[in-house]
């Protein structure tokens, strides 16, 4: 027991030692109370929405992602048996839009050199307007449905619920849904977004060309899944706690996209909230614990036990959430962490990369059939 001990404080120190400063003025977060979803997990189900077709449309397009595998997989484990549709956009890259600002002409030298590369695509905000209208033509012409859009996807999906709550032509209530993963402007009953945190409403990021959106009263039902620690949906409120702002980083490498291939099982019932607005109108919030923290997990893939990760854990885990109001109350503080239940970002991101790309199935490997993808094409 001494030793392991050392081990863990040494690992802990060696995790925090890697993770570098960060900061940023942020706002806190309201909280909400608990109403589980109806046919919703705790109960290990998965929620269907609307019957009909799944409306899909991925995040940012990024060399070596096998893009059009993870849009099908989308939320195929809480909206099973619906006919999956992908919808076409430009899915910008912020890197592309932001570089070219920068660095006028970079994006045709990056085409000679590798074609595909994208360091002068559309804006975020541009991919959104086309995204828009290319599923506000689907879902008219397609028929009942539930929406899902991951990341950047989910950008598309707010502007068309808010599109259709003005529209008198809009599909009747029980005949649409709308289902997000890693929203970046949601706000929850757990927590807020980095944007949203950060950036007023009305106002223009500037490396995205996009809108923060004002909040909108749907006529239809939203459910919205939330990776824990993610820091693009699930930002730290308290600026001053280096440790929670670290951890978030890390979290968007385990957490932002792999919240899409969870499934049901993995949400206890208190990390399950719902909303009614004025329009009767239900946006169920998911909030999914991670196996370990972000900080930790890495960890996990270079060989280092259980009983290890389960101490860093229980070291660093009240250091991290000292970043969240959410935990100032243990009564209604969310599960973040879940050795057993919480989702490992390799193992839920695995099927969707083998089936693409084939390979193994441990990070290492599938970053690799990634490269190997990438250089191929």
């Amino acid at each position: 027991m001494a030793m392991r001990r050392v081990v863990t404080t040494a690992a802990a120190a060696i995790a925090l030692g890697v993770t570098g400063t960060f900061g940023v003025a942020l706002a806190t977060a309201d909280d909400t109370g608990v109403t589980p979803a109806p046919g919703s997990t705790g109960d290990g189900k998965p929620v269907r929405g609307t019957s009909g077709n799944a409306y899909a449309l991925g995040g940012a397009r990024v060399l070596g992602i096998p893009y059009d595998e993870y849009i099908r997989r989308t939320g195929a484990d809480w909206f099973p048996g619906l006919d999956r549709q992908n919808i076409d956009y430009p899915a910008g890259q912020v890197q592309g839009h932001t570089l070219e600002r920068i660095l006028p002409g970079i994006g045709a030298w990056g085409e000679e050199i590798y074609p595909g590369i994208g360091l002068d695509g559309p804006s975020i905000g541009e991919s959104v307007d086309v995204g828009e209208a290319n599923l506000v033509n689907a879902i008219r012409g397609g028929g009942p449905g539930t929406t899902m859009g991951l990341s950047e996807g989910a950008l598309v999906l707010n502007a068309v619920k808010a599109q259709l709550a003005e529209d008198p032509n809009a599909p009747p209530p029980d005949q649409l849904s709308f289902a997000t993963f890693g929203d970046p402007v949601v706000k929850h009953p757990f927590g807020e977004s980095f944007l949203t945190q950060v950036f007023p409403v009305g106002s223009v990021v500037p490396s995205l060309d996009y809108r923060i959106p004002p909040p909108v009263e749907s006529q239809y039902d939203t459910y919205q899944y939330i990776a824990a620690y993610d820091s693009i949906s699930d930002w730290p409120d308290r600026p001053d706690n280096w440790i929670s702002l670290a951890n978030s980083m890390a979290g968007l490498a385990t957490g932002h996209t792999a919240v899409a291939f969870t499934d049901p099982s993995m949400v206890p019932a208190q990390n399950i909230r719902t909303e009614v607005n004025s329009r009767g109108g239900k946006t169920t919030t998911y909030f999914v614990p991670q196996q370990h923290l972000p900080l930790v997990q890495p960890l996990k893939y270079l060989g280092v036990s259980q009983d290890i990760l389960s101490d860093l854990d229980a070291v660093l885990k009240p250091m991290v959430d000292a970043g969240y109001s959410r935990n100032d109350d243990p009564g209604t503080a969310p599960v973040t962490v879940d050795p057993v239940n919480g989702f490992d970002p390799a193992e839920v991101t695995a099927p969707a990369t083998q089936a693409a790309f084939g390979g193994e199935a441990d990070p290492l490997s599938q970053l690799l059939s990634g490269v190997q993808a990438a250089l191929g094409n």
